[in-house]
């Protein structure tokens, strides 16, 4: 969604005649009602009169509301008016013809005040909002500004709008940002809350629709939409409690917009700690706490820039290794790898190298406030499904069979040329099937004791093809010797 204003293409002012003396400098009007669209400008404009001088006149403000249902009807804008006033009639040159039209200002019962002219009756000029106009007011103090009550401040309209996403919010300050010129049709506002933080409302343009949809400054921060009434210490203020759901301990010095989720339906944020390493959360689009992050699981989201990657390892690794403890697996990891994350039950799989288990450890670890269990097993386990371990390899594993296959085979000569890993055994825990083929093309299929010293059970190719095994020999040629070879 790309949100601008291009000011020197709106660089047209009409001239506004009459008692009060008014002036207009709005980007590019487009005529409406009609069926066409045509740009037009004056030939030179009038000076505003000065702020608090505007006087309204009863009986013109009376004929107004009168006349402005049919205008903001043709006009095409959403609007219950409650009030109207004609500012002054208008001269522009449209199609190398001077035309005259009406200027008129509407308050709404809900939404944006706005100006807009009346050339005919079947011909309106683009409408544009109170706010708009005070931008262009900021950059040209001759253009005109909206002067009905109710239009005052410009941004009055949207107290009741920032109430669901910003309660208790007192406005003190809002702009307009720019607008979509594609689907969906919106203004983008920036609001300011004074003492508490505020935020960014999308709000579709005069005469479109589109839903309204907020945005925290945090989401828009380093953008082109970053808030500039909103400070950073008000912004992680919205934040703390989410970092304390995440880590009572944690003294919140940062906080970041990190992304959406994949589902859409929640954020996630990083914080940084004055007092210990940072975390990401993710959170609800309400901003309630979900789960989470720690920044050792964070990889796939870009990793955490408010804690140093080699503190956030260590911290990482003391914790990783009191909860493998605690769950039977004694491990003081020296080294991790975040192999990914099983997002349904809140679960990283990870690998781990560590002096007590020299064949490895990975699998499945919780996370932070997961009630999911903790399940791992080592790198022969792991040969027969994922194959995922870096730290102990393949070659590892098979240097260790060979060893005990000659143990187990005491003068078959067998040199290991090849091994299928079958699958956990079914009646011995933690034990393995595997398939072993030799040099010499004698083959075995054996179990690996669940302490990984031993090969148990092995029998050759052949004679388990013989008795009709329900495991048999795969690999090409295994089990194919010959004392003739």
């Amino acid at each position: 969604m790309k949100i601008t204003f291009n000011f020197q293409k709106m660089a047209h002012t009409m001239r506004v005649l009459g008692a009060q003396s008014l002036a207009i400098a709005f980007g590019l009007a487009i005529l409406t009602g009609t069926g066409t669209q045509t740009a037009f400008a004056a030939d030179k404009k009038a000076e505003a009169a000065p702020a608090g001088e505007f006087k309204i006149d009863p009986a013109v403000q009376a004929k107004s509301l009168t006349d402005i249902p049919a205008i903001i009807a043709l006009a095409k804008v959403d609007c219950d008016p409650v009030d109207a006033y004609l500012l002054g009639p208008t001269e522009f040159d449209k199609d190398g013809a001077k035309v005259k039209g009406q200027l008129y200002e509407v308050a709404c019962k809900a939404g944006p005040g706005f100006i807009v002219t009346s050339v005919s009756p079947t011909e309106v000029g683009q409408a544009f909002t109170c706010s708009l106009a005070a931008k262009l007011a900021a950059r040209n103090p001759s253009s005109i500004q909206c002067v009905l009550p109710e239009n005052k401040p410009h941004y009055a309209w949207l107290t009741p709008v920032v109430q669901p996403y910003l309660p208790g919010c007192q406005i003190s300050d809002a702009r307009v940002i720019g607008s979509t010129s594609s689907d969906p049709l919106i203004d983008r506002y920036e609001v300011g809350c004074g003492a508490q933080a505020g935020g960014i409302i999308d709000y579709a343009q005069l005469g479109a629709k589109a839903p309204t949809e907020f945005k925290s400054c945090l989401v828009v921060a380093g953008t082109s939409s970053a808030c500039e009434f909103t400070t950073k210490d008000q912004m992680m203020a919205v934040l703390k409690p989410v970092a304390a759901a995440a880590d009572k301990d944690c003294q919140v010095n940062n906080v970041r917009f990190v992304g959406v989720n994949k589902e859409n339906d929640g954020m996630f944020y990083e914080f940084g700690c004055a007092n210990k390493p940072g975390f990401m959360v993710l959170t609800k689009l309400d901003s309630t706490f979900e789960r989470n992050i720690p920044c050792a699981s964070a990889a796939g989201l870009g990793g955490c820039t408010f804690t140093d990657a080699g503190v956030a390892a260590a911290d990482a690794k003391g914790a990783y290794s009191a909860l493998l403890a605690k769950g039977g697996f004694p491990c003081t990891v020296d080294d991790y790898n975040v192999v990914g994350t099983q997002e349904q039950t809140k679960r990283d799989y990870i690998e781990f190298k560590c002096k007590e288990q020299p064949w490895g450890l990975i699998g499945f670890v919780p996370q932070p406030g997961s009630t999911a269990s903790l399940r791992v097993n080592d790198c022969f386990i792991d040969q027969t499904n994922r194959k995922s371990c870096t730290f102990v390899t393949e070659p590892q594993l098979r240097a260790q069979l060979d060893k005990l296959i000659k143990i187990a085979q005491p003068g078959k000569n067998c040199d290991i040329s090849d091994v299928r890993y079958v699958g956990e055994s079914d009646g011995i825990e933690g034990a393995v099937i595997v398939e072993i083929a030799c040099a010499n093309k004698r083959g075995y299929i054996g179990i690996l004791a669940a302490n990984r010293n031993s090969l148990t059970d092995t029998v050759p190719c052949t004679i388990a093809k013989s008795h009709g095994d329900p495991v048999q020999c795969q690999i090409p040629n295994n089990g194919t010797y010959s004392s003739a070879d």
